[in-house]
């Protein structure tokens, strides 16, 4: 029966980066992979933030070499969709002034497929000393007088271990096995459909530039995410389980479908290349993370970004910060819950903790827009293509085609008010604290308007 320090289930971002830094701190650590390799089971893509960069320095040997598909962009594209079909407006975003740091200044997001990637920041784990195993199936945990010991792959074999850290993904073995989670609620889990289309190496950067990435909103579906790499792309969209039409395919077909999209395939010559659904946790907040003898990284412990779901960061800061916490406890000869408890503490400290202060304002915002679109994309996109091209076009005298796009905007204004003040207020209150609250909302700015408007007319002499 062999023995660890520590064992990692799952050999992704972020159990690669808890084998990682467990092994730099000395600890005989083993991951296990269940797929024959790190990323043969997750063909899709990632887009890798700049604050990799800024927090682990071990990604500055991530180069071509090493993961031939990523690719550097600078620009993301919005296009939105009216109730027609047609792209009513488009907007490029590109980082702005605010950003204060390299390489977030460069590059978005630095693109990559997961079969690339996840063999690489495995092979550092190995390199500093941990042990991979895969094509092994963890199945549940090892118990010793009433405690986690270890863990038992799906032959019977036990590995023996006094802390055993669960970064199997959203159905995660470990959490279930420890009696931290039993199974997520369906508004708490999402599905998402993805396709991946091949492109020749070098056309996507002729054709579209540095554009790292396109959303795709529209009124018929929810909002889609376009990702584009050295040698393809592929566009997905996901929503809650508790939402999904009866064939969960339709929305993404209705992205596909659209003349635009399939304009971009021809333009790429790009070919079909891979159907993919994975599931992903998107929580409000993580919950519990850690148990006796266990704590839970990544997808396994519910830490993809309450926005719009990104996990990779995540995954990987998680997994340091447990590795780390291991390691104290191992030093102190506990691995009791009271002390894995500073896990939470330390993570809620973290840069994903962050995100999580205002978990319920974000996800809330989310679902009430871009995965409402009957509800609220049939109002929005057309009041922004108002906005950005209504002024713009020479049907009438400018200030003529002004007060017209006025009058269409007050249209919009039942439906804007209210969102406004529901979903929007909450959300900068959440960020910038109560103050905010009484100052944005919609009828305290209906009271300044209306005392603007009087101040108006008495300066004009008007009652």
């Amino acid at each position: 029966m062999p023995s660890y320090d520590l064992i990692v289930v799952g050999a992704g971002p972020g159990g690669s980066v808890t084998a990682l830094t467990a092994a730099q701190a000395g600890l005989r650590t083993l991951f296990f992979e269940r797929g024959a390799k790190p990323g043969e089971k997750n063909a899709s893509g990632c887009g890798l933030g700049p604050r990799m960069w800024r927090e682990f320095d071990f990604m500055a040997k991530l180069t071509p070499d090493v993961c031939p598909s990523m690719r550097e962009g600078n620009a993301i594209r919005h296009h939105l969709v009216d109730a027609t079909g047609q792209v009513a407006a488009r907007m490029m975003t590109r980082p702005t002034a605010s950003v204060g740091y390299s390489p977030a200044t460069r590059f978005i997001t630095m693109n990559a497929y997961r079969s690339d990637f996840d063999p690489w920041l495995a092979s550092l784990a190995t390199t500093a000393g941990a042990e991979l195993r895969c094509s092994t199936l963890i199945t549940g945990l090892h118990h010793k007088d009433g405690r986690v010991a270890g863990v038992v792959d799906k032959h019977g074999t036990v590995y023996r271990a006094p802390i055993v850290i669960g970064a199997d993904g959203v159905l995660s073995t470990v959490a279930r096995e420890a009696g931290i989670r039993e199974r997520w609620k369906r508004d708490e889990v999402v599905l998402v459909p993805q396709l991946d289309f091949a492109v020749e190496p070098g056309r996507i950067d002729e054709f579209l530039g540095d554009e790292s990435l396109a959303c795709w909103w529209g009124v018929d579906f929810p909002a889609a995410y376009q990702v584009f790499f050295r040698d393809g792309f592929h566009i997905g969209l996901g929503n809650w389980l508790d939402t999904w039409e009866v064939d969960a395919m339709a929305p993404l077909r209705r992205v596909v479908d659209l003349p635009d999209f399939q304009r971009l395939i021809r333009v790429l010559r790009a070919e079909p290349r891979e159907l993919q659904v994975h599931l992903l946790p998107w929580l409000t907040d993580p919950g519990r993370t850690y148990g006796q003898g266990v704590m839970l990284v990544g997808d396994a412990g519910g830490f993809p970004c309450p926005l719009e779901a990104e996990g990779v960061f995540q995954a990987m800061e998680t997994g340091r910060i447990a590795a780390q916490v291991a390691a104290a406890a191992l030093e102190a000869g506990d691995t009791s819950q009271a002390f894995l408890a500073e896990y939470e503490r330390r993570w809620r400290a973290s840069s994903t903790g962050v995100e999580f202060e205002a978990g319920v304002e974000l996800a809330r915002i989310w679902r009430a827009l871009p995965f409402s679109p009957e509800r609220n994309m049939s109002w929005f996109i057309p009041m922004v293509s108002e906005l950005l091209g209504g002024i713009f076009d020479w049907s009438e005298p400018h200030a003529v085609r002004m007060q017209q796009v006025a009058h269409q905007l007050r249209g919009y204004a039942p439906d804007a008010l209210p969102f406004f003040e529901e979903e929007v207020v909450p959300l900068l209150g959440a960020v910038y604290g109560d103050e905010i609250r009484e100052l944005t909302s919609w009828r305290s700015m209906m009271r300044m308007a209306g005392i603007a408007l009087r101040l108006r007319r008495a300066a004009k002499g008007r009652p």
